[in-house]
């Protein structure tokens, strides 16, 4: 039985967690796919980018597990990043990760920060894949609240894209830290490029009001 949480945060990972190269960039790189992953990032159907999953999937065939968590070790975390995670984690909060990226990278990266509930593309043992679009952000979210027994004025979530509006729009604290053009979501605070950590105390200071 899942024990009751004093609260959920759901981070969208790339741009939010991240800053400067995606995952999906990072393990390009020393697979020479570098210009070409950026081509694909480009992409906007989902027809399109499930294509260039699978093309993408049979870039990392083959290669071993260490070249490519190796690729990784370059990523940027946002300021604040772990002092903000464990903050949140010490004060009963559930920490979780919500993205469209790859999961198998996104559990590599959550692990030193012992965040154990991600939400990812994943691809399985066969190479078939397993898609997250961004509407599935706001689903998970509240099935995990309602499986870790949280109410929903204890949800929050965290995105830095257009894309993470249906993310927001599920939870009842609505953080945006992109630094490009909002999306239309009520209530929605803006703290561009905003440090985790700084985001953690503030939002442990509304829950304790």
């Amino acid at each position: 039985m899942t024990r009751t949480r004093a609260g959920l945060v759901v981070f969208d990972f790339d741009g939010t967690l991240t800053r400067g190269p995606t995952v999906c960039e990072l393990l390009a790189a020393p697979l020479g796919r570098l210009a070409r992953m950026k081509e694909l990032e480009g992409l906007s159907s989902e027809e399109d980018i499930a294509l260039a999953r699978v093309e993408m999937a049979s870039w990392y065939r083959g290669v071993p597990e260490p070249t490519l968590r190796a690729a990784l070790d370059a990523l940027e975390w946002a300021p604040g990043t772990r002092a903000g995670v464990r903050m949140l984690q010490a004060h009963g909060i559930e920490v979780a990760i919500a993205s469209i990226t790859w999961r198998f990278a996104l559990e590599w990266l959550a692990g030193p920060l012992a965040i154990p509930r991600i939400l990812g593309t994943a691809i399985d043992a066969r190479g078939a894949i397993e898609h997250v679009w961004p509407r599935d952000k706001a689903r998970w979210l509240r099935e995990l609240a309602a499986e870790l027994g949280v109410a929903h004025v204890r949800t929050a979530a965290v995105g830095d894209s257009p894309s993470d509006a249906e993310l927001l729009s599920e939870a009842s604290h609505r953080v945006y830290v992109g630094l490009g053009s909002l999306p239309a979501v009520d209530r929605l605070v803006h703290a561009p490029g905003a440090s985790i950590e700084g985001l953690a105390e503030e939002l442990l200071a509304a829950w304790a009001e």
